[in-house]
């Protein structure tokens, strides 16, 4: 497989993320990435980048370079591959490279992500890299954490 990086969302390659998306068939699985730039602009903890192989963008996800404010983890808000390139190993690379971005910040102790119930596909990706149900249920959608570290009493462990 080619290289997978990821590149933060500017004017120069924003249409190029607009004209990503899903499979007709997961359109009502994941948002639109025109609403999850819009997102990014109310949310100050989270930036847009788009999933690179070599030259061309792949994918988009939206996620937090800093602490979520309302509960203190980073999130990943959103995460999709445009259907030109699914099934290639960019989703796997992709996640991979987000988590690792997420991870270099010395207070990430856990990262959090959602997805619609019926998307079993995102369920079986989130699962692969250890992310595990919550039970928790947000906005209709299933929540799963990703633990960095814990502490001897099995509890996230927060950074002094």
């Amino acid at each position: 497989m080619t290289s997978v990086y990821l590149k933060l969302i500017t004017d120069d390659n924003m249409e190029e993320c607009l004209q990503l998306k899903p499979r007709e068939d997961q359109q009502r699985l994941v948002a639109p990435n025109s609403d999850s730039l819009e997102k990014a602009k109310r949310e100050p903890s989270s930036r847009p980048y788009g999933i690179y192989a070599d030259d061309t963008m792949v994918g988009f996800a939206l996620f937090d370079e800093e602490v979520y404010p309302e509960d203190g983890y980073f999130w990943i808000c959103r995460f999709m591959i445009d259907e030109r390139y699914q099934g290639k190993g960019y989703g796997k690379a992709g996640l991979a490279a987000v988590l690792e971005q997420q991870k270099s910040h010395s207070d990430c102790v856990k990262i959090r992500i959602s997805h619609v119930p019926e998307n079993g596909v995102a369920n079986r990706l989130y699962k692969g890299f250890g992310f595990i149900e919550t039970g928790e249920v947000i906005g209709g959608e299933t929540v799963l954490d990703y633990i960095i570290s814990l502490n001897e009493y099995g509890l996230a462990r927060f950074p002094r």
